[in-house]
């Protein structure tokens, strides 16, 4: 939590507050809340966004070919445990904040939510979104800043909270190619496969 919030307040983000929070006998919670700021582009400066992260990490496991610990960058990516898991939000919602600002293009009101129990149970992350539900506010929009990539050529957007399921799907109503005009009645794929 220290580390996140220290990298928080080295990046000079505009318009921020930043709020590390440990209730007794519960995981850590961070609020980092950032002003609506105008720019160059139109923007609804009357939205919220809500992007929520956390700071857990899976036990260790078996199957690690580089530390853990100790993260080691091997053609262009990075490998240490929470890399991927969710190591990155924070980090990247902070800097999608301040890229914004930089380039002048103004952002909505962001809230970012950092939890510490994702990996185990959802008890205290229900509770702190119920305790502080009025600095919250009424999200616009939520972005589960903890999904999967199944490369990393490609940027990967699910819809919901819990991954996404990536298969191949074949349609065959011919065996052989069919000429236009000279075949007759010939089903659709795109129907059989909506």
């Amino acid at each position: 939590m220290d580390h996140l919030v220290s990298f928080t307040r080295a990046q000079n983000v505009e318009g921020i507050t930043i709020k590390p929070i440990e209730e007794p006998g519960r995981s850590p919670f961070l609020i980092v809340d950032v002003a609506a700021k105008a720019g160059t582009t139109s923007q609804a400066q009357d939205k919220t966004v809500l992007m929520y992260g956390h700071l857990d990490k899976q036990p260790f496991g078996e199957g690690w070919n580089t530390d853990p610990c100790d993260p080691v960058i091997k053609d262009g990516i990075m490998y240490g445990r929470g890399s991927n898991d969710d190591g990155y939000s924070l980090f990247c919602a902070i800097l999608s904040i301040k890229a914004c600002q930089d380039l002048g293009t103004g952002h909505p009101r962001v809230v970012i939510t950092i939890e510490g129990s994702e990996e185990g149970e959802i008890d205290d992350l229900l509770f702190y979104m119920q305790k502080y539900k009025g600095e919250l506010g009424n999200p616009d929009l939520v972005i589960c800043l903890d999904s999967i990539a199944n490369n990393t050529s490609s940027l990967f957007i699910t819809s919901t909270l819990r991954g996404c399921l990536n298969f191949d799907l074949k349609v065959q109503t011919a065996k052989s190619n069919m000429h236009s005009g000279f075949s007759g009645p010939y089903p659709q794929p795109y129907y059989i496969m909506n």
